[in-house]
């Protein structure tokens, strides 16, 4: 390419930085209107990082690229003459450099592409869920490039990429797509690529970062933690802006315009697609699908050689996707089948259908969060046998599943009388199946009392049905409700009890704590009760962001480790950070990125709803949410209104100025002499009169300024050196 075009500016706005609520109506419009287009005139589907491309370094809805106003080429990474190792997350820009050519893209999508799949679609169960690191095999994923997102690509440059698609040695494969190793850092999941694209714009990307409105915040270290926590909250709010828009569909971080998926749902692939996904195997056990090599097999199919190419895979795999999920939740499919996701990064998705019933364990689950059933079935055989939902619970005792992913598993129990004096807690007979082996540990909150040690932290042994030999606390009474939760594999339980709004009287008790009416009549032998309040579990709020979503069961338990474990601050307050917290909650040894992010992403909706406040402080480059629970006193609440009204002075401050930039211009062009003057006057201003005050070509200069105000005084303190 010899060069990018030029477009409008940015559509960047401070309030993006402060969440979805803090956007002025008219603005949100805009940017959703915005999303909307870029949708529409993108040749795949928007990702939440592309999405945060288009705002931040500008999108040219009439050329369908990005302008070059603060983007340059030679800080995209180079990809070489073989598969690069560990593929770029989604949002990338990446070049080939082939001679004098040079190739430019940008990564739209990327998923699992593991050799173990049949090409029928058909996944042995142990691939569904599986951890993406931590095994001595290396985890495989495909990259979709789009190769026009900067720019069409010139007849020279299409054979190039013909010569590269053809070469067996080459980066690109067949379909021009990118296979190669999956991300499998410790510090993030390889699946969560919203998280590894903010860590590689504030890594190896920051000079592309810094070209943009983020850019004074990356002057010195304390303004780098501001600029993390601002770029966090970018993209949250680009998510979240995502599900909101009316014309877009949203799978997983992927958004699709409704009427390319109708056209995709209407056509004989998905129903196809549909009819394949929703047979079990043989007896009607699970059976798990994935969708790539379908689409692939359809591809040969049809004699279509260009159907998955390019960005049509992206926009296939996420329509697929979407068609699946619509029968899910319209509730039209095969008959005594249960359809849902259980991998939703592996090969595109793999989804797993089953015969009714299906074990307690997930019946009330959401079949649109996936729950790795796969890999379980493969670590514990013993699960998939268990399917018979119809047997009585035990003792009476009511028991459910609230929540389960690969992550993470929250129950809610209401203890018959017989449970309670037995020292028992029961459980779905699938569930001490997705717990370690060997003895378990019981973090039991009462809340509101303080319990002794003996009771507060207890060893349990596994026994059909339930956990056996529990101490329960000689205030608690039959149908008292526990919300029970674990870590997938973990060994350590966190049980909790909820109080009522106010003590109901009981005869001659007084009950404070939520409770079955119908286990506690059976128990005492009552008629009638007073009217009764019962808070149970909150209800689920709309998801605020972020690839793990919140989970509103987890709630009560977060209040519960905040009080038992936080560390106490102004006005009794008790506070933790989201590992610290994660850890106190499930235990150190089995807190994954998944798992910690939901806690987190729950914690931040437990925020936006005050619940907590939240806080970040910056530690060894690290910059860990920390969130408060705070007692309802004045005096309380009197210390939160004063951490409300400590704004973030970067935040002030990327609101108010715009940063002195140099912008690339069409080629052919020059700098005016007023704007080479302007600019040799601002380098002198800023490194003394030896300064390089030379414009490079085919640029020109636009000074720093107060938004609104036109090109003030050089700001030249903001410069990134």
């Amino acid at each position: 390419m010899t060069g990018l075009q030029t477009a409008d500016a940015p559509l960047f706005f401070p309030e993006l930085t402060l969440g979805c609520d803090a956007l002025p109506g008219d603005v949100k419009e805009e940017l959703i209107s915005f999303l909307e287009d870029v949708a529409q005139v993108r040749r795949g589907p928007l990702h939440v990082c592309t999405a945060f491309n288009a705002v931040y370094f500008g999108y040219d809805l009439d050329a369908g690229a990005y302008s070059t106003d603060i983007l340059d080429p030679e800080a995209f990474p180079l990809l070489g003459s073989s598969t690069q190792n560990p593929l770029p997350p989604v949002g990338s820009f990446v070049r080939i450099e082939r001679g004098v050519h040079s190739l430019w893209g940008e990564v739209c999508a990327s998923f699992g592409a593991s050799p173990d799949v049949e090409e029928d679609g058909w996944t042995p169960r142990a691939l569904s869920g599986a951890p993406s690191s931590g095994g001595p095999e290396v985890a495989l994923a495909r990259a979709v490039i789009d190769w026009d997102a900067l720019g069409p690509l010139t007849s020279v440059e299409h054979k190039e990429l013909a010569r590269i698609r053809r070469s067996s040695a080459g980066a690109v494969d067949r379909w021009g797509h990118l296979v190669g190793t999956a991300d499998t850092s410790a510090l993030m999941s390889g699946r969560d690529h919203s998280g590894m694209y903010r860590q590689f714009l504030m890594g190896p990307g920051q000079r592309l970062l810094a070209a943009g409105d983020l850019g004074p915040l990356l002057q010195d270290s304390a303004d780098t933690v501001a600029a993390e926590r601002a770029l966090q909250e970018c993209f949250k709010t680009l998510e979240e802006l995502l599900r909101q828009a009316p014309g877009l569909a949203v799978w997983d971080l992927y958004a699709q315009p409704v009427d390319r998926h109708q056209q995709f749902a209407s056509g004989p692939v998905a129903a196809e697609m549909v009819d394949r996904f929703t047979r079990p195997a043989p007896g009607g056990s699970p059976r798990y699908t994935a969708v790539w090599p379908v689409l692939v097999g359809w591809e040969h199919e049809a004699g279509d050689e260009h159907a998955l190419e390019l960005t049509a895979a992206a926009s296939a795999m996420v329509d697929a996707n979407l068609a699946l999920a619509f029968q899910v939740t319209a509730g039209s499919l095969r008959r005594d089948v249960d359809l849902r996701i259980d991998d939703s990064w592996q090969q595109g998705g793999i989804w797993r259908a089953q015969a009714l019933p299906v074990d307690a364990v997930v019946v009330d689950c959401d079949p649109l969060v996936p729950a790795g059933l796969g890999h379980l079935e493969h670590l514990r055989p013993d699960v998939a046998k268990s399917t018979d939902s119809s047997k009585p619970k035990q003792i009476d005792s009511v028991v459910r599943v609230e929540h389960l992913d690969e992550a993470l598993l929250v129950v809610s129990v209401a203890l018959s009388e017989a449970d309670l004096s037995a020292g028992r807690l029961p459980l779905p007979d699938a569930v001490p199946s997705l717990l370690g082996k060997g003895p378990l540990t019981l973090e039991v909150h009462h809340s509101g009392e303080l319990l002794d040690r003996d009771l507060a932290r207890q060893h349990t042994q596994q026994e059909p049905g339930w956990l056996a030999s529990v101490k329960w606390p000689d205030s608690f009474y039959p149908g008292i409700k526990l919300t029970v939760a674990a870590a997938r594999s973990g060994r350590q339980l966190i049980v909790t009890t909820t109080l009522l709004p106010a003590p109901v009287q009981v005869r001659d008790a007084l009950l404070a704590w939520c409770f079955d009416p119908v286990l506690l009549a059976e128990a005492w032998g009552l008629l009638d009760f007073p009217s009764l309040v019962d808070p149970g579990l909150p209800t689920q709020r709309p998801i605020g962001g972020g690839h793990r979503p919140p989970v509103s069961a987890l709630e009560v338990l977060i209040v519960a480790a905040l009080l038992r474990d936080g560390r106490i601050g102004t006005a009794r307050s008790r506070s933790l950070d989201g590992q610290q917290l994660s850890a106190a909650m499930f235990g150190p040894d089995v807190v994954t990125p998944p798992l910690l992010w939901t806690v987190i992403h729950t914690c931040e909706d437990m925020t936006a709803a005050g619940l907590l406040t939240r806080t970040t402080v910056a530690h060894d480059g690290v910059l860990p949410e920390v969130f408060t629970w705070w007692p309802d006193t004045e005096e309380a609440r009197e210390a939160q209104r004063a951490i409300v009204s400590n704004a973030d002075t970067a935040t002030r401050q990327l609101r108010h100025w715009r940063r002195p930039w140099e912008r690339r211009l069409p080629e052919g062009h020059n700098a005016t002499p007023a704007a080479r003057a302007r600019y040799a006057r601002w380098r002198i201003e800023v490194d003394g009169p030896d300064a390089d005050t030379e414009l490079p070509e085919g640029h020109t200069f636009v000074r720093g300024h107060r938004r609104g105000e036109g090109h003030g005084p050089a700001w030249h303190q903001h410069l990134r050196r």
